[in-house]
């Protein structure tokens, strides 16, 4: 059923050039299994992977998802047509590969985890983990003898560690 709503949406969508919220095959679900409130209810777009938005009710994750929809589209971010599949796209990493081995290091003394246990793009940031930021930051001063900018980008801790070591 869902598959057939995305289609009429999609066949709908070449009627115009620039779609609207409720152009959109949306679907809602609630998560039994979530202990924070505000992951109770999910909402995303049909075939959209990655565009998803949660809420402490169903009503409110579908006010999150159109206010993401919003903000992609005032920030200039192609949106795909309604009920078009969508591909998952993943950000580039080629600045954090150069620093593999300082990367090893790092997540194991810092983040307490394998590297090799999870994707990190050029633009992840410490901030992405569970962690307390101020005690994050404290490690890698004493771990590292660097201060590392506000943001927290594994790419450039990365390259302050590869330069001080150089």
């Amino acid at each position: 059923m869902k598959q057939i709503k995305a289609l009429y949406k999609y066949i709908l969508s070449f009627r115009k050039d620039d779609w609207e919220f409720e152009d959109y095959p949306l679907e809602t679900w609630k998560n039994p299994n979530s202990e924070l409130h505000e992951l109770k209810y999910g909402a995303s777009f049909t075939n959209w992977y990655l565009f998803v938005s949660h809420g402490e009710s169903e009503e409110l994750a579908i006010v999150n998802l159109k206010k993401q929809l919003q903000d992609n589209k005032a920030n200039n971010i192609k949106i795909p047509r309604p009920g078009k599949k969508t591909q998952i796209q993943f950000s580039d990493t080629t600045e954090i590969d150069k620093y593999e081995s300082i990367a090893s290091d790092f997540f194991d003394k810092i983040i307490g985890i394998s590297y090799y246990n999870c994707f990190i793009s050029d633009y992840s940031s410490i901030l992405e983990f569970d962690l307390e930021k101020e005690e994050v930051i404290t490690k890698i001063k004493i771990e590292y003898s660097i201060e590392p900018n506000e943001n927290l980008i594994f790419a450039e801790i990365f390259k302050q560690i590869n330069e001080i070591n150089a």
